[in-house]
Order: structure tokens, then C-alpha cells, then sequence
């Protein structure tokens, strides 16, 4: 949605006038991926806040719009752009020629991974997996599934869920 803003040129745009409209759009998409319809349902659920004809009737449009808006006067289109691709093509494998040769080379002693029931991004089977890969190499993981409504954005949004886990882990850790 930012390449197609007609402000994107090919990403030498004007920081006086970024690509806004597309990163309101790319924002109001990742927003409904980084949140649970579980959460969209429990805190917006079908209320209205208006009766326009084509636009903004919701509740939960009204959230993302604001998002959208807020999103844009903190974050850089590149520099959205660039962290997002990052992480898509992020591959384990490719570093070592596998999975094993990946998790072997990260040379660990102890793993936590947390998983939420519902993040979209990072679905719970793919921490499983992940703590599975791990054990294979390493002696101590530790896999938790942590049951928060917000979705891969739990971590930030309901930090008191996550904070024990961690707590715990670290605590563990200088023990050892």
C-alpha cells in the first residue's frame, strides 16, 4: 500500500510530504493482524458511531483510522517498509543450510518461548514448532502459552501477562 501511494517515488519522496495515505492503509491492515477478531468482537462487537452513507459507521473503523493517523506522525514509510521485509524474510535455515544447522549455531544454553493463543502473525502451533527446534539442540527449553485476547500485539498490550513468564525465566537464569 506505500509503493502504490503516488508520494511513495519509488521511496525518494519528500520527508516534508511522505506517502501518507498508504501508510494509513498499510497501518489499518496491520492493525486487524496484530489483534484478535476475539478483541475486535469483545471491544467493538458491531456499534456505530455514526450513520454516514459509505464510511466510518463502526466503532472499530473509528480505532483504526485514529491508529492509522497516530502511526504516521511517529514512523518513517522506509523505515516501515524496511522492518517489515526484514522480518518476512527472516529464514533460520539460511543460516547454516537447515532448521538443526540454524538452532545448532545460535549456541544457547536455555530458550523461552511464548506463544499466544491469539496471534495471528505467530500462530501457537509455530512456537511449538519453534520450541521443538530448540530442543533439539538445546538441553533446557521452556514453551508457555499464554491465553491474551490482543492478539501478536499481547506483548505490548498486556504486558502483566508476559512480564511473570519473563520474570521467572531470568530469575531461573542467574540461579544456574
Amino acid at each position: 500500500m506505500i509503493v502504490k501511494d503516488p508520494k511513495w517515488a519509488g521511496g525518494d519522496y519528500d520527508p516534508a510530504d511522505p506517502p501518507v495515505q498508504g501508510q494509513r492503509l498499510a497501518r489499518k491492515l496491520g492493525m486487524m493482524t496484530y489483534r484478535s477478531p476475539k478483541e475486535w468482537e469483545q471491544r467493538f462487537g458491531r456499534e456505530r458511531i455514526s450513520h454516514q452513507q459509505f464510511y466510518g459507521d463502526f466503532a472499530v473503523e473509528g480505532y483504526l483510522e485514529h491508529q492509522a493517523n497516530r502511526f504516521t506522525g511517529q514512523f518513517d514509510a522506509n523505515c516501515y517498509l524496511y522492518l517489515s521485509r526484514a522480518s518476512d524474510l527472516f529464514d533460520l535455515a539460511e543460516h547454516g543450510g537447515s532448521l538443526a544447522a540454524g538452532f545448532a549455531k545460535l549456541a544457547v544454553k536455555r530458550v523461552l518461548v511464548i506463544g499466544v493463543t491469539t496471534d495471528l502473525l505467530f500462530p501457537l502451533r509455530q512456537q511449538a514448532e519453534l520450541a521443538e527446534g530448540f530442543s533439539a539442540e538445546v538441553a533446557d527449553v521452556e514453551f508457555v502459552e499464554l491465553d491474551c485476547i490482543k492478539g501478536h500485539d499481547s506483548f505490548l498490550a498486556e504486558m502483566d501477562a508476559f512480564r511473570p513468564v519473563i520474570s521467572r525465566f531470568f530469575e531461573t537464569l542467574q540461579r544456574s
